[in-house]
C-alpha cells in the first residue's frame, strides 16, 4: 500500500517538474509566432562567465519611460509593472507610459519591473527605468566577434523582439539589418 503511494506522489511530481518548462517553451513560442514586432535600439558587449559561457549583453537604449507622477508607484523601489510600447517615426520602439494595472486600451504592453529615476522630475512628468531582456546567447565561438562587428556599427545595431500578453522576447540582434549570428567578422 505504502509503495503505490509512493509512485503516485513520484508521477505527480515528476509530471509537475515537466509542465512548468514545457508551459514557459509554449508562451516563448506562442509570442515568437503571434507577437507584435518591434525593434530597440540597443547597446551591446561580450563579457565572460564561467558559468554561462560567452554571449552578449544588451541594454536598450530606450529604456526609460517619461510618464505622469503616480503615487502608488512610489510605495516600494522597484515594482511590477505593465510598460506601454509605442513606436516612433524612425520606425524604433520605445516605452510609452507604466501602469500597476494591465492596460485596456492596448495590447502592445511589457509585462516587467520598473524602477523610479530621479533624473528627470516633475509633477506631471516622471521618469521610470523598465527593466528589459540583457542576455542575447548565441553561438559561443561568434560571440566575440559579434561584439567587434557592434564595435564598429553602433549607431546601426538594434534588437528585434515580439510582444505578446506582456511576455516580451528577443528575435535576434542586427547590424545594418543583418542578423549578428550570420555575420562572419573581417579583420580590417
Amino acid at each position: 500500500m505504502m509503495s503505490k503511494k509512493n509512485l503516485i506522489l513520484y508521477i505527480l511530481t515528476v509530471i509537475i517538474l515537466f509542465s512548468v518548462p514545457i508551459y514557459t517553451i509554449y508562451l516563448n513560442t506562442d509570442t515568437l509566432e503571434d507577437g507584435t514586432e518591434f525593434l530597440f535600439k540597443v547597446r551591446a558587449y561580450d563579457p565572460y562567465d564561467a558559468f554561462r559561457g560567452n554571449y552578449l549583453d544588451i541594454t536598450f537604449e530606450e529604456e526609460e519611460t517619461h510618464t505622469r507622477y503616480d503615487e502608488e508607484l512610489f510605495e516600494e523601489y522597484k515594482h511590477t509593472v505593465y510598460a506601454t510600447i509605442k513606436e516612433g517615426p524612425d520606425g524604433f520602439a520605445y516605452f510609452d507610459e507604466v501602469f500597476l494595472d494591465r492596460p485596456e486600451n492596448t495590447s502592445d504592453y511589457y509585462k516587467t519591473e520598473a524602477r523610479e529615476s530621479y533624473s528627470y522630475y516633475d509633477e506631471d512628468n516622471f521618469s521610470y527605468t523598465v527593466d528589459t531582456p540583457t542576455r542575447y546567447y548565441m553561438n559561443e565561438h561568434k560571440s566575440l566577434d559579434a561584439e567587434k562587428i557592434y564595435d564598429e556599427n553602433v549607431d546601426n545595431t538594434y534588437v528585434k523582439v515580439r510582444v505578446k500578453d506582456g511576455l516580451m522576447v528577443i528575435v535576434g540582434v542586427y547590424v545594418n539589418d543583418i542578423l549578428i549570428d550570420t555575420i562572419d567578422y573581417v579583420e580590417k
